[in-house]
């Protein structure tokens, strides 16, 4: 006879698994492995003239980088809001800001990363249905995604033009491009023709079955229809997303620029200010809280490469880490809002097809 825990009313749920016991000491420990990281680099470049370079900061000059990182999520907002509009919906856009900034709070202060975060504000909206709220975040990231390659791809012409890199390093750099390039495009096409269904689809020819997904088979479709929908009459305000998105990485780029020059020392070209902004995006993709220690890590070797002073560079790391951190505060006020008004409004409309399982 096999014993079936059976949730009950008020009992916490069952210990957690091995693996999941595993997964976590691995979080923490690559969390603590990044602060660590964070803490020497501090330490290795001299926290008193780190200090002393962010000192040089007026109120004023830090409440124009405020206001720059508010722009920036306003433009991404309004994406997001442009393809909830085109898809037949209208939310308040203070919902749609909220529910952007609340995603970001959550990817910046928990290991879920970008992953996390798109789930969140997916769930932060509440007027719109779960699958039509993922397949406007799937059409909006991939943009970005295509959009952040781009500029990537750039910003390696620029390195190599720029820099004596050996011929090998060219190569490999622009073949990484291209290729990635080609599997973003590849992910367009089928999102085209039904990106989900297709993965399912895959994954029953090597003999893999998720039950779970099979089961929600009809809203997974209802999504594809959606992403599909979205290609086929919106190929205008597709290649406008992508302009913003591509323009955000300049936006990005003035921002560091003018930190840089509000320390007081020598500014770095904008080109290069550039370059940091588009070749240091990659520490996002791994799961460490706020990327502790590997956006510093990131950062700093790049410094190393364009010949930046590295006290002023790691200034410039602390005072956007300041910024960033107050902007991850800001968005978890919407979250608890949500929380706060959920046993009112109820639970809200079924979730999405592989959100609800903690992807």
């Amino acid at each position: 006879m096999r014993f079936r825990w059976t949730p009950q009313p008020g009992v916490e749920g069952p210990p957690p698994t091995r693996g999941a016991k595993v997964r976590t000491l691995v979080i923490r420990i690559v969390g603590y492995a990044g602060f660590g990281l964070f803490v020497y680099l501090v330490v290795r470049t001299g926290p008193e003239e780190i200090l002393r370079a962010i000192g040089r900061l007026s109120l004023g000059e830090i409440a124009a980088l405020m206001a720059l990182r508010f722009l920036y999520w306003l433009v991404r907002a309004v994406n997001w809001r442009a393809l909830l509009a085109a898809s037949g919906e209208r939310p308040p856009f203070g919902h749609i800001l909220g529910a952007r900034i609340a995603g970001y709070a959550v990817s910046y202060l928990t290991p879920a990363g970008n992953i996390g975060g798109e789930t969140v504000r997916i769930f932060c909206l509440d007027r719109v249905g779960r699958n039509k709220a993922l397949a406007t975040v799937v059409v909006d990231k991939t943009i970005e995604f295509l959009a952040g390659l781009s500029t990537v791809a750039l910003a390696v012409v620029f390195l190599i033009t720029g820099f004596a890199l050996p011929e090998r390093q060219k190569i490999g750099l622009f073949a990484a491009i291209a290729g990635l390039l080609l599997v973003l495009a590849f992910l367009i096409l089928k999102q085209r023709q039904g990106l989900f269904a297709w993965a399912l689809d895959t994954l029953k020819k090597i003999k893999i079955r998720i039950p779970f997904f099979e089961n929600r088979r009809d809203k997974i479709l209802e999504t594809d229809a959606h992403i599909a929908d979205f290609y086929r009459k919106n190929p205008r305000l597709f290649l406008a997303l992508f302009a913003s998105y591509f323009a955000q990485a300049w936006l990005w780029a003035l921002e560091i620029y003018l930190t840089f020059r509000f320390l007081g020392g020598s500014t770095p070209a904008f080109v290069k200010c550039f370059l940091i902004v588009t070749l240091g995006s990659f520490y996002s993709f791994l799961p460490v809280p706020g990327s502790m220690g590997v956006y510093e890590l990131t950062y700093v070797s790049l410094f190393a490469l364009l010949r930046i002073e590295m006290s002023a560079g790691m200034a410039v790391i602390l005072i956007r880490r300041v910024v960033g951190l107050v902007w991850a505060g800001i968005g978890i006020v919407p979250l608890v809002r949500k929380r706060s008004a959920r046993p009112a409004n109820g639970p809200g409309p079924p979730p999405a097809p592989g959100l609800a399982a903690g992807s």
